[in-house]
């Protein structure tokens, strides 16, 4: 069982700070806060009086002034000590033993008495074996107690003796700490961590506010110096300064870890989100022209981002002799907008990278790698197909831009982060870089022979057959042994054609038949010159039709009618502009429905559809009744967003920290007879189970692979699948987890999974504001009453059902029943891979403080689903405290350091001996 560490003793060795004044004569005092006899010299081998000795005199000391020489990086790892005047009770065994405690109220106040009321006693009850705490004066006869620090020693030591008869695992961690009740010694960090800089007068410095907490306990000594009477003998003065010195240490312990929580916190605001140098943020926009792998950077920012390298440049052509004059030459050209140094930083940028990242990012492909080509333009210009994966248009949007500064960073962009290089959604295997909008609609033209210019809609002779020319120009664009597509080509089928020559051809044919498919597509579109009229979007007897539908006084009748096909294929045969939609560039027929034909349905904020439908279309007007129930939609989009999109992130946040231990190893099997059972439901549950290991029974002997030929000879069967629920591998092995892995480039399969959900939880938001309150209808299983025959498809209420899938687990909770509703709740609306989710209830499932698919005879226990939440803390120490209750992470870390602990932090608070190392500043 670990040890808290012994503070007294950790400070043994260590200096004392005995003076609250930090500086004299515009230096830091030998025995102050910020000495440099304790901590260490400000600059490098200079010495107190200011003499520089030089890295030859390292580790001797000054003739002068005595002082150790040294450099100034020991500033941040020196420690130093406060001595306190009386001992206090240790905050953190106090937390500890007050969070494993079944009484935590009783005995809180209990101390809180004791420790401030100098007339208090201890005592325990004859008859009921209760601790009782009451005034001195009103003590019974002949009974013994205790004061202060031995009544408080006598409650720890004797509750924790009783309850470890009722509970010896969970208190052995108290009892076995008995030692470290009270403490006489303060820890005092190195100065770098709590800096001082100099205010307004030249004499005063603005410190961290830790330091005035030192300064308060500093001066508790002080004022006691010199005293003629001893301190423990007279009660009075003691309860005074005890009381006083103990509420100091607590306001100190509390305000170390409020440094470290929230957003602000050390680590969310400092290490895991910090500014970074050389980067900058602006305006994006589509450049037709360039390569899939290329970007264009203003000019300005050029000249900002690389600043040092252009100074360099001039100096080496000459252009300048000294470095300040060189810069002071790319700041007067980033001012004024001086073209001069314009081509000298496209020759020093030809062969730079960069990465482009749009926020938010909710995952791998919101961070992507470009190289560089500069313009006199004010925006960043990206290829038009790489929107998809950044989720990105052209309506505003901003991107940050990072450069590379080592070799290693540069060349990882070109290997690893290249646009050509992430082609594949990592969620479900999907191409990322897709066709839309008029790159769709010019080849949908072309393939349908709509397209007037070159005679393209006339046909022609090819190969024995008569083919519309059109066709030729679109099979151009594909590799020259490609099969020949004759037949016209919408959307999906595009994206189809595009995945499967991803796979058969290297990556320079796919980039360059993305690159054909996009002149093509803008080239024919822009040609056909489309135009939307409002005059033209009149479709005949609409009312007559709309009559029909209304007339019915069942509203199951009028929502069924609505929705139905034949009134999709109506608006298709008479809407003018109906191949914009048929090809997939823009829009949905639900959408010209409601522009055209009748709004319909809306649903109010608590997603209860309104019995009045709106019957009038957007081209013809609503009446002001049915304009006002119009804005319930308008509202409830930005509502849902308002209160629903910071729970998406939180949610994602917490996945992350949930999975991120969770890695590929590069072992191929690990060996387990455990399967994952699952019921392949449907054709888009099949799909995402290709690559999968599996058996058909569990008698069969070998496993199978789930591929292509797969899906419909196993669809609504049972099969038994390998997955990471069940590895017995820390890492998990490559049959567990499929060959899906093929498509990652990366072992992070555990921060890959949690960015697929998180991306959908957003998603799932976001998509909220864009169907504008009308109502998207889904049937019920289990509703009796008429007006329930059809509910409201709120897909907020989807984010809602995940959160409590990763949050509360019911007794008869299994692996496969969780892994199939998350399934079921997430692929609705987008497809990721089954894999994910695995990976995602593997990192739910323990067993007390370990991992349950690592437990040696783990068949002979039961797991236990833990929520998103606790998992980080259990996972590390430190990615606890990432979270907003550091002091509930800091106790986790210490009651369940048997479990997999990787944290610095937490190996000091055990004690180990890692803390000799931090005395000697190593």
């Amino acid at each position: 069982m670990p040890k808290l560490i012994d503070i007294d003793e950790f400070c043994k060795d260590l200096p004392e700070i005995t003076t609250q004044k930090l500086m004299r004569k515009r230096k830091f005092r030998e025995n102050g806060l910020f000495s440099e006899f304790i901590f260490g010299p400000i600059k490098n081998y200079t010495c107190d009086c200011g003499i520089y000795h030089g890295v030859s005199r390292d580790g001797g000391e000054c003739d002068k002034c005595g002082m150790k020489i040294t450099n100034s990086d020991e500033r941040r790892k020196r420690f130093a000590k406060i001595v306190l005047p009386v001992p206090v009770i240790n905050p953190i065994f106090y937390d500890l033993f007050i969070r494993i405690s079944k009484n935590k109220t009783k005995i809180k106040n209990m101390i809180d008495e004791l420790t401030t009321n100098n007339q208090s006693v201890l005592y325990v009850d004859s008859n009921t074996d209760e601790f009782v705490v009451v005034n001195k004066c009103d003590m019974p006869p002949d009974v013994e107690y205790y004061e202060a620090l031995n009544a408080m020693q006598f409650l720890f030591e004797t509750y924790t003796k009783q309850s470890m008869e009722d509970d010896p695992e969970s208190w052995k961690i108290v009892y076995d700490n008995l030692d470290k009740i009270f403490i006489q010694n303060i820890i005092v960090l190195p100065p770098e961590l709590r800096p001082a800089s100099r205010g307004i007068n030249k004499d005063n410095r603005v410190a961290d506010e830790i330091n005035k907490y030192y300064l308060t306990l500093i001066n508790r000594n002080l004022s006691l110096s010199g005293t003629k009477f001893e301190l423990i003998q007279n009660k009075v003065i003691f309860y005074d300064y005890f009381s006083q010195t103990q509420k100091d240490v607590n306001e100190l312990y509390d305000y170390i870890l409020k440094k470290l929580k929230k957003k602000e916190g050390l680590i969310r605001g400092h290490i895991l989100a910090k500014r970074i140098d050389f980067s900058g943020r602006c305006v994006i926009t589509p450049n037709i022209r360039i390569k899939l792998h290329q970007c264009v950077l203003p000019y300005k920012m050029v000249l900002e981002l690389f600043k040092i390298q252009i100074a360099k440049r001039l100096i080496e052509l000459g252009t300048f002799k000294l470095f300040p004059k060189a810069i002071k030459q790319v700041e007067y050209c980033i001012e004024t907008r001086d073209p001069a140094l314009f081509k000298l930083c496209c020759k020093l940028t030809k062969d730079e990278y960069c990465i482009l990242n749009r926020q938010p990012t909710l995952h791998r492909l919101g961070m992507i790698g470009f190289q560089i080509l500069v313009s006199m333009e004010d925006v960043i210009q990206i290829h038009p197909l790489v929107c998809e994966g950044f989720n990105a248009d052209f309506d505003g949007d901003a991107m940050a831009i990072y450069i590379p500064i080592s070799k290693e960073a540069k060349q990882e962009i070109k290997d690893k982060l290249l646009s050509t290089k992430n082609l594949v959604n990592p969620s479900n295997g999907s191409l990322s870089t897709i066709p839309s909008q008029d790159i769709v609609y010019g080849i949908y033209l072309l393939s349908k022979g709509l397209v007037e210019a070159d005679d393209l809609n006339n046909t022609m002779e090819w190969e024995g057959k008569e083919i519309i020319k059109g066709r030729i120009v679109v099979n151009y664009c594909f590799p020259d042994d490609y099969p020949f597509i004759n037949k016209v080509i919408t959307k999906k089928v595009l994206v189809d054609i595009l995945t499967d020559i991803r796979k058969k051809y290297p990556e320079e044919i796919v980039a360059e038949v993305f690159n054909k498919v996009k002149f093509v597509g803008f080239k024919y579109s822009t040609l056909y010159g489309v135009t939307m009229s409002l005059f033209n979007c009149a479709i005949p007897n609409v009312e007559k039709i709309k009559d029909e539908i209304y007339k019915d006084e069942n509203i199951h009748n009028q929502l069924v009618k609505i929705n139905s096909d034949e009134i999709k294929e109506y608006l298709r045969e008479n809407f003018k502009y109906a191949g914009i939609i048929d090809s997939g560039a823009r829009g949905s027929w639900d959408q010209v429905r409601q522009m055209v034909f009748s709004r319909g349905f809306i649903s109010n904020f608590d997603g209860q559809i309104l019995s009045n439908p709106i019957k009038n279309s957007l081209i013809h007007g609503l009446t002001p009744k049915e304009f006002f129930n119009s804005t319930y939609g308008c509202r409830k989009g930005l509502l849902d967003i308002a209160l629903h999109a910071g729970v998406s992130g939180y949610l994602s946040r917490k996945l992350i920290y949930c999975c991120v231990n969770l890695t590929l190893g590069t072992q191929d099997d690990c060996g387990t007879t455990d399967l994952l059972r699952v019921e392949v439901t449907s054709i888009k549950k099949a799909e995402m189970l290709i690559g999968k290991y599996f058996k058909e029974n569990l008698e069969d002997k070998r496993l199978k692979k789930f591929s292509h030929k797969s899906i419909e000879k196993y669809l609504d069967k049972t099969i038994y699948v390998r997955s990471p629920i069940y590895c017995k591998n820390p890492t998990i092995c490559k049959k567990c987890y499929g060959d899906f892995y093929k498509n990652l480039n990366s072992e992070y399969i555990g921060v890959i999974a949690a960015q697929s959900l998180g991306e959908a939880n957003t998603q799932l938001v976001l998509r909220t504001f864009h169907t504008s309150g009308v109502a998207q209808i889904k049937k019920s299983e289990d509703n009796e009453t008429e007006n329930n025959d059809f509910i409201q498809q709120d897909i907020v209420a989807d984010l809602t059902s995940a959160s409590n899938k990763l949050h509360k687990f019911p007794r008869n909770t299994t692996a496969e029943v969780l892994v199939d509703d998350l399934f079921e709740i997430y692929n609705s609306s987008k497809k990721i891979n089954h894999v994910h989710f695995e990976c995602v209830v593997s990192q739910l499932m323990w067993y007390k403080n370990n991992k349950w698919r690592l437990i040696k005879d783990r068949e002979m226990v039961t797991p236990e689903f833990y929520s998103v939440q606790k998992v980080p803390s259990l996972e590390s120490w430190l990615l606890g405290f990432a979270f907003s209750n550091p002091k509930k992470h800091l106790l986790d870390g210490i009651i369940n350091t048997n479990s997999s602990y990787s944290g610095i932090m937490n190996r000091v608070m055990m004690g180990e001996k890692f803390n000799i190392n931090l005395k000697q500043g190593e």
